[in-house]
Protein backbone atom coordinates (compact mmCIF):
# COMPACT_ATOMS: atom_id res chain seq x y z
CA UNK A 1 0.00 0.00 0.00
CA UNK A 2 1.30 3.33 -0.72
CA UNK A 3 1.85 5.61 2.41
CA UNK A 4 2.59 8.76 0.90
CA UNK A 5 1.89 10.71 -2.52
CA UNK A 6 3.36 14.10 -3.75
CA UNK A 7 1.79 16.16 -5.59
CA UNK A 8 3.03 19.31 -7.49
CA UNK A 9 0.78 22.58 -7.86
CA UNK A 10 0.17 23.54 -11.53
CA UNK A 11 -0.51 26.92 -10.69
CA UNK A 12 -1.02 29.97 -7.82
CA UNK A 13 -4.72 31.05 -6.56
CA UNK A 14 -4.05 35.51 -6.23
CA UNK A 15 -6.88 36.98 -4.58
CA UNK A 16 -7.69 39.29 -1.90
CA UNK A 17 -7.46 37.53 0.73
CA UNK A 18 -4.12 37.68 2.36
CA UNK A 19 -5.16 36.08 6.06
CA UNK A 20 -7.30 33.53 6.67
CA UNK A 21 -9.73 36.06 8.98
CA UNK A 22 -12.42 37.41 7.70
CA UNK A 23 -12.03 35.37 4.57
CA UNK A 24 -15.60 34.23 2.96
CA UNK A 25 -16.23 30.57 3.92
CA UNK A 26 -17.89 29.92 0.65
CA UNK A 27 -17.60 30.81 -2.54
CA UNK A 28 -21.74 31.46 -2.45
CA UNK A 29 -20.71 33.77 0.10
CA UNK A 30 -18.30 35.48 -1.94
CA UNK A 31 -20.17 36.76 -4.71
CA UNK A 32 -18.47 39.08 -7.32
CA UNK A 33 -15.00 38.70 -5.06
CA UNK A 34 -12.57 38.68 -8.53
CA UNK A 35 -9.39 36.76 -8.16
CA UNK A 36 -6.87 35.09 -10.68
CA UNK A 37 -4.86 32.01 -11.26
CA UNK A 38 -1.61 31.52 -12.43
CA UNK A 39 -0.85 28.03 -14.04
CA UNK A 40 2.54 27.73 -14.50
CA UNK A 41 3.95 27.87 -18.04
CA UNK A 42 4.43 23.69 -18.76
CA UNK A 43 1.28 23.21 -17.59
CA UNK A 44 -0.45 25.91 -19.77
CA UNK A 45 -1.53 23.71 -23.14
CA UNK A 46 -3.78 22.00 -20.39
CA UNK A 47 -5.95 24.91 -20.82
CA UNK A 48 -7.38 24.01 -23.86
CA UNK A 49 -10.70 24.92 -24.56
CA UNK A 50 -11.31 25.96 -21.13
CA UNK A 51 -12.59 28.87 -22.23
CA UNK A 52 -15.88 27.72 -22.96
CA UNK A 53 -16.97 27.00 -19.31
CA UNK A 54 -18.79 29.64 -17.41
CA UNK A 55 -17.75 27.85 -14.32
CA UNK A 56 -14.62 25.55 -12.82
CA UNK A 57 -13.98 23.54 -10.08
CA UNK A 58 -10.48 24.14 -7.88
CA UNK A 59 -8.66 21.79 -5.94
CA UNK A 60 -6.09 22.99 -3.83
CA UNK A 61 -3.95 22.76 -0.93
CA UNK A 62 -4.58 24.17 2.17
CA UNK A 63 -0.89 25.34 3.01
CA UNK A 64 -1.76 27.16 6.13
CA UNK A 65 -4.12 24.96 7.91
CA UNK A 66 -2.55 23.56 11.44
CA UNK A 67 -3.11 20.02 12.12
CA UNK A 68 -5.92 18.11 11.50
CA UNK A 69 -8.62 16.53 14.06
CA UNK A 70 -11.15 13.83 13.28
CA UNK A 71 -13.53 16.35 15.49
CA UNK A 72 -14.50 19.75 14.69
CA UNK A 73 -16.52 22.34 15.27
CA UNK A 74 -17.29 24.38 12.15
CA UNK A 75 -17.78 27.71 11.03
CA UNK A 76 -21.75 27.10 11.16
CA UNK A 77 -22.17 25.25 14.10
CA UNK A 78 -21.33 25.19 17.98
CA UNK A 79 -21.76 21.45 18.08
CA UNK A 80 -18.83 18.94 17.17
CA UNK A 81 -18.76 16.71 13.89
CA UNK A 82 -16.72 14.53 12.12
CA UNK A 83 -14.18 16.39 9.74
CA UNK A 84 -15.63 14.63 6.64
CA UNK A 85 -18.89 15.55 7.42
CA UNK A 86 -17.70 19.41 7.33
CA UNK A 87 -15.78 21.86 4.83
CA UNK A 88 -13.03 22.79 7.71
CA UNK A 89 -9.92 23.54 6.12
CA UNK A 90 -7.60 21.38 8.87
CA UNK A 91 -8.08 17.77 7.23
CA UNK A 92 -5.97 14.77 6.78
CA UNK A 93 -5.30 15.70 3.57
CA UNK A 94 -5.85 19.41 3.86
CA UNK A 95 -7.14 19.66 0.21
CA UNK A 96 -9.89 21.99 -0.84
CA UNK A 97 -12.10 22.43 -3.46
CA UNK A 98 -14.02 25.76 -4.99
CA UNK A 99 -16.47 25.91 -8.00
CA UNK A 100 -15.99 29.81 -9.55
CA UNK A 101 -17.21 31.94 -12.07
CA UNK A 102 -14.80 31.70 -14.76
CA UNK A 103 -14.64 35.48 -16.82
CA UNK A 104 -11.57 35.21 -19.51
CA UNK A 105 -8.60 33.62 -20.20
CA UNK A 106 -5.65 35.24 -20.71
CA UNK A 107 -2.69 33.35 -21.43
CA UNK A 108 -1.52 31.54 -18.41
CA UNK A 109 -3.79 33.73 -16.26
CA UNK A 110 -7.63 32.52 -15.81
CA UNK A 111 -9.72 35.49 -14.46
CA UNK A 112 -12.04 34.42 -12.33
CA UNK A 113 -14.86 35.20 -9.80
CA UNK A 114 -16.49 34.16 -6.09
CA UNK A 115 -13.43 33.73 -4.59
CA UNK A 116 -13.49 32.41 -0.98
CA UNK A 117 -9.33 31.28 -1.45
CA UNK A 118 -6.19 33.15 0.40
CA UNK A 119 -3.91 34.85 -1.75
CA UNK A 120 -0.67 32.50 -2.55
CA UNK A 121 -2.52 29.40 -2.69
CA UNK A 122 -0.98 26.22 -4.41
CA UNK A 123 -2.84 24.84 -7.13
CA UNK A 124 -3.28 20.94 -7.68
CA UNK A 125 -5.84 20.52 -10.36
CA UNK A 126 -8.93 22.41 -12.47
CA UNK A 127 -11.71 20.49 -13.67
CA UNK A 128 -14.75 22.21 -15.80
CA UNK A 129 -17.69 22.72 -14.07
CA UNK A 130 -20.46 20.58 -15.69
CA UNK A 131 -24.34 20.75 -13.72
CA UNK A 132 -25.27 17.38 -15.61
CA UNK A 133 -22.32 15.67 -13.92
CA UNK A 134 -22.14 17.96 -10.53
CA UNK A 135 -26.03 19.06 -9.51
CA UNK A 136 -27.94 17.02 -7.76
CA UNK A 137 -31.69 18.04 -7.32
CA UNK A 138 -32.61 15.77 -4.54
CA UNK A 139 -29.29 16.08 -2.29
CA UNK A 140 -29.65 15.54 1.27
CA UNK A 141 -27.23 18.43 3.60
CA UNK A 142 -27.41 16.71 6.95
CA UNK A 143 -26.72 19.07 9.94
CA UNK A 144 -26.28 21.92 8.03
CA UNK A 145 -30.29 21.61 6.85
CA UNK A 146 -31.09 24.34 9.76
CA UNK A 147 -27.58 26.15 9.63
CA UNK A 148 -27.08 26.80 5.46
CA UNK A 149 -29.14 30.52 6.23
CA UNK A 150 -25.90 31.29 8.25
CA UNK A 151 -23.67 31.05 5.34
CA UNK A 152 -23.72 34.64 4.30
CA UNK A 153 -23.32 36.00 7.92
CA UNK A 154 -19.98 34.19 8.90
CA UNK A 155 -16.87 34.34 7.61
CA UNK A 156 -13.46 32.63 8.90
CA UNK A 157 -12.19 33.39 12.06
CA UNK A 158 -8.77 31.66 11.88
CA UNK A 159 -9.78 28.37 14.06
CA UNK A 160 -8.31 25.83 11.42
CA UNK A 161 -5.06 27.83 10.79
CA UNK A 162 -1.94 27.97 12.51
CA UNK A 163 -2.40 31.14 15.40
CA UNK A 164 -0.19 33.59 15.11
CA UNK A 165 3.37 32.91 16.27
CA UNK A 166 5.52 34.95 18.56
CA UNK A 167 7.22 36.61 15.57
CA UNK A 168 3.51 37.86 14.72
CA UNK A 169 2.92 39.32 18.08
CA UNK A 170 5.84 40.90 19.06
CA UNK A 171 7.00 41.82 15.55
CA UNK A 172 8.84 45.40 16.34
CA UNK A 173 11.01 44.07 19.56
CA UNK A 174 12.05 41.18 17.31
CA UNK A 175 12.96 43.44 14.14
CA UNK A 176 14.29 46.19 17.05
CA UNK A 177 17.11 44.07 18.09
CA UNK A 178 18.60 44.47 15.10
CA UNK A 179 19.65 47.81 15.51
CA UNK A 180 20.12 47.51 19.51
CA UNK A 181 23.37 47.97 21.00
CA UNK A 182 23.40 44.33 21.76
CA UNK A 183 22.35 43.12 18.23
CA UNK A 184 23.51 45.06 15.37
CA UNK A 185 27.30 43.95 15.82
CA UNK A 186 26.00 40.53 15.27
CA UNK A 187 23.84 41.37 12.41
CA UNK A 188 26.50 43.09 10.80
CA UNK A 189 29.00 40.38 11.28
CA UNK A 190 26.51 37.96 9.75
CA UNK A 191 25.50 40.29 6.84
CA UNK A 192 29.12 40.77 5.86
CA UNK A 193 29.34 36.89 5.95
CA UNK A 194 26.30 36.42 3.63
CA UNK A 195 27.04 38.98 1.66
CA UNK A 196 30.08 37.14 0.24
CA UNK A 197 28.28 34.45 -0.88
CA UNK A 198 24.85 35.85 -2.39
CA UNK A 199 26.77 38.83 -4.47
CA UNK A 200 27.73 37.01 -7.46
CA UNK A 201 24.14 34.54 -6.99
CA UNK A 202 22.00 34.08 -10.08
CA UNK A 203 18.94 36.13 -9.53
CA UNK A 204 15.96 35.75 -8.81
CA UNK A 205 15.91 35.18 -4.45
CA UNK A 206 14.10 33.59 -2.13
CA UNK A 207 14.22 33.61 1.83
CA UNK A 208 12.63 31.22 3.43
CA UNK A 209 11.59 32.73 6.86
CA UNK A 210 12.11 36.22 5.99
CA UNK A 211 10.85 37.62 8.80
CA UNK A 212 10.90 41.47 8.19
CA UNK A 213 13.22 41.25 5.81
CA UNK A 214 16.21 42.41 7.36
CA UNK A 215 19.09 40.38 5.31
CA UNK A 216 16.68 40.02 1.71
CA UNK A 217 16.71 43.84 1.62
CA UNK A 218 19.78 44.09 0.60
CA UNK A 219 19.40 41.94 -2.41
CA UNK A 220 17.66 42.99 -5.52
CA UNK A 221 15.04 40.79 -6.46
CA UNK A 222 13.72 39.41 -3.32
CA UNK A 223 10.99 37.01 -2.64
CA UNK A 224 10.39 36.57 0.63
CA UNK A 225 8.10 33.90 2.44
CA UNK A 226 6.91 33.52 6.11
CA UNK A 227 3.59 32.69 8.06
CA UNK A 228 3.70 35.70 10.38
CA UNK A 229 1.72 38.49 8.29
CA UNK A 230 2.81 41.34 10.64
CA UNK A 231 6.54 40.66 9.67
CA UNK A 232 5.75 40.12 6.09
CA UNK A 233 4.02 43.36 6.49
CA UNK A 234 7.39 45.28 7.46
CA UNK A 235 9.22 43.30 5.04
CA UNK A 236 7.30 44.37 2.06
CA UNK A 237 7.87 48.17 3.44
CA UNK A 238 11.93 47.32 2.63
CA UNK A 239 10.97 46.08 -1.06
CA UNK A 240 10.62 42.71 -0.99
CA UNK A 241 7.93 40.44 -2.71
CA UNK A 242 6.23 39.33 0.76
CA UNK A 243 4.24 35.93 0.40
CA UNK A 244 2.68 34.30 3.40
CA UNK A 245 3.42 30.22 3.63
CA UNK A 246 5.62 27.94 5.41
CA UNK A 247 8.87 26.65 4.17
CA UNK A 248 7.55 23.27 3.97
CA UNK A 249 4.67 24.16 1.24
CA UNK A 250 6.17 26.55 -1.16
CA UNK A 251 3.67 28.20 -3.36
CA UNK A 252 6.05 27.74 -6.54
CA UNK A 253 6.98 25.82 -9.35
CA UNK A 254 9.81 23.76 -9.83
CA UNK A 255 13.10 25.53 -10.80
CA UNK A 256 12.13 29.13 -9.75
CA UNK A 257 15.11 30.86 -7.67
CA UNK A 258 18.85 31.00 -8.65
CA UNK A 259 19.52 31.35 -5.27
CA UNK A 260 17.55 30.69 -2.00
CA UNK A 261 18.27 32.05 1.28
CA UNK A 262 17.30 29.93 4.74
CA UNK A 263 18.84 32.65 7.52
CA UNK A 264 18.88 31.19 11.07
CA UNK A 265 15.14 29.95 10.25
CA UNK A 266 15.99 25.67 10.48
CA UNK A 267 15.82 25.62 14.35
CA UNK A 268 12.35 27.24 13.81
CA UNK A 269 10.39 25.49 11.96
CA UNK A 270 8.23 22.08 12.59
CA UNK A 271 9.79 20.15 9.33
CA UNK A 272 13.26 20.92 8.73
CA UNK A 273 13.70 18.42 6.05
CA UNK A 274 11.03 18.94 4.75
CA UNK A 275 11.59 22.52 3.91
CA UNK A 276 15.02 21.67 2.65
CA UNK A 277 13.17 19.15 0.09
CA UNK A 278 11.10 22.63 -0.66
CA UNK A 279 14.26 24.34 -1.43
CA UNK A 280 15.78 21.84 -3.42
CA UNK A 281 12.16 21.62 -5.64
CA UNK A 282 12.13 25.24 -6.32
CA UNK A 283 15.81 25.99 -7.00
CA UNK A 284 17.73 25.68 -10.42
CA UNK A 285 19.81 23.15 -10.94
CA UNK A 286 22.72 25.41 -10.99
CA UNK A 287 21.76 27.52 -8.14
CA UNK A 288 22.91 27.76 -4.76
CA UNK A 289 20.67 27.92 -0.96
CA UNK A 290 22.64 29.92 1.55
CA UNK A 291 22.11 28.60 5.03
CA UNK A 292 22.73 30.71 8.18
CA UNK A 293 23.06 28.67 11.15
CA UNK A 294 23.94 28.81 14.79
CA UNK A 295 25.74 25.97 15.56
CA UNK A 296 24.15 24.03 18.25
CA UNK A 297 27.69 23.35 20.00
CA UNK A 298 29.39 26.53 19.68
CA UNK A 299 29.58 29.38 22.73
CA UNK A 300 26.74 31.16 20.53
CA UNK A 301 24.32 27.89 20.43
CA UNK A 302 25.30 27.10 24.10
CA UNK A 303 24.15 31.09 24.98
CA UNK A 304 20.87 31.01 22.94
CA UNK A 305 19.77 26.68 24.29
CA UNK A 306 20.29 28.92 27.72
CA UNK A 307 17.90 31.29 27.30
CA UNK A 308 15.64 28.99 25.47
CA UNK A 309 15.77 27.44 29.02
CA UNK A 310 14.80 30.60 30.51
CA UNK A 311 11.92 30.98 28.74
CA UNK A 312 12.86 33.94 26.05
CA UNK A 313 9.65 34.56 23.74
CA UNK A 314 11.90 34.20 20.67
CA UNK A 315 13.99 31.15 21.29
CA UNK A 316 11.65 29.28 23.17
CA UNK A 317 10.74 27.30 20.39
CA UNK A 318 13.93 26.71 18.19
CA UNK A 319 15.83 23.56 18.02
CA UNK A 320 19.39 24.30 17.64
CA UNK A 321 21.38 22.05 15.23
CA UNK A 322 25.07 20.98 14.97
CA UNK A 323 26.96 21.33 11.32
CA UNK A 324 26.68 17.41 11.50
CA UNK A 325 23.04 17.15 11.88
CA UNK A 326 22.61 20.00 8.69
CA UNK A 327 24.83 17.96 6.42
CA UNK A 328 22.93 14.95 7.81
CA UNK A 329 19.77 16.76 6.85
CA UNK A 330 21.64 17.83 3.11
CA UNK A 331 22.16 14.74 2.27
CA UNK A 332 18.43 13.10 2.26
CA UNK A 333 17.01 15.99 0.86
CA UNK A 334 19.67 15.44 -2.03
CA UNK A 335 22.10 18.66 -1.15
CA UNK A 336 25.75 18.85 -0.61
CA UNK A 337 27.81 21.30 0.94
CA UNK A 338 29.65 23.52 -1.45
CA UNK A 339 31.49 25.85 0.74
CA UNK A 340 31.27 26.96 4.18
CA UNK A 341 32.30 30.83 5.61
CA UNK A 342 32.44 31.46 9.40
CA UNK A 343 31.92 34.85 11.88
CA UNK A 344 31.12 35.77 15.24
CA UNK A 345 34.44 34.33 17.19
CA UNK A 346 33.93 36.12 19.76
CA UNK A 347 32.25 34.80 22.79
CA UNK A 348 28.70 36.01 24.58
CA UNK A 349 30.64 37.60 27.31
CA UNK A 350 32.62 39.65 25.67
CA UNK A 351 32.32 42.89 24.21
CA UNK A 352 30.11 42.99 21.10
CA UNK A 353 31.94 44.06 17.69
CA UNK A 354 32.12 43.37 14.23
CA UNK A 355 33.69 40.66 12.97
CA UNK A 356 35.39 40.11 9.26
CA UNK A 357 34.46 36.84 7.57
CA UNK A 358 36.88 33.64 8.17
CA UNK A 359 36.82 31.59 4.83
CA UNK A 360 35.71 27.74 6.07
CA UNK A 361 34.59 26.08 8.93
CA UNK A 362 36.28 27.22 12.09
CA UNK A 363 35.16 25.42 15.18
CA UNK A 364 33.05 26.92 18.04
CA UNK A 365 31.94 30.04 15.92
CA UNK A 366 28.74 31.51 16.51
CA UNK A 367 27.35 31.69 12.71
CA UNK A 368 28.07 29.95 9.37
CA UNK A 369 27.22 30.70 6.21
CA UNK A 370 26.79 27.22 4.65
CA UNK A 371 26.32 27.66 0.36
CA UNK A 372 24.26 24.57 -0.43
CA UNK A 373 24.38 22.65 -3.88
CA UNK A 374 22.29 20.27 -5.51
CA UNK A 375 24.05 16.22 -5.45
CA UNK A 376 24.42 15.76 -9.21
CA UNK A 377 24.78 11.57 -10.30
CA UNK A 378 28.00 10.44 -9.16
CA UNK A 379 29.11 13.16 -7.14
CA UNK A 380 29.95 13.25 -3.29
CA UNK A 381 29.47 15.67 0.01
CA UNK A 382 32.17 17.83 -0.60
CA UNK A 383 35.21 18.40 2.96
CA UNK A 384 34.91 21.32 4.47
Amino acid sequence: MISIIRYKPIGIVHSPFKEPRDTPIQPAAARDIKGSVEIFPEYAEGLLDINGFSHIILIYHFHLSKKFSLKVKPYLDDRLHGVFATRAPARPNPIGISIVRLDKVEGETLFIRDVDILDGTPLLDIKPYVPEFDMHEKAKIGWLESKINKLRKISDDGRFYYRKNVFDILTDRYDAWYDSEEGRPLYESELRCLKSLVENAPPPILEIGVGTGRFAMYFPDVTGVDPAMNALKMAEKRGIKAVQAYGEHLPFKDGTFGCILIIVTLCFVEEPLGVLREAKRVLRQDGSIIIGLVPKDSTWGTFYEEKKRQGHPFYGSARFYTLEEVEGMLKEAGLKISRIRSTLLQKPEEPRRVEELVEGYVKGAGFLCIEVKCVNPGSTVVDK
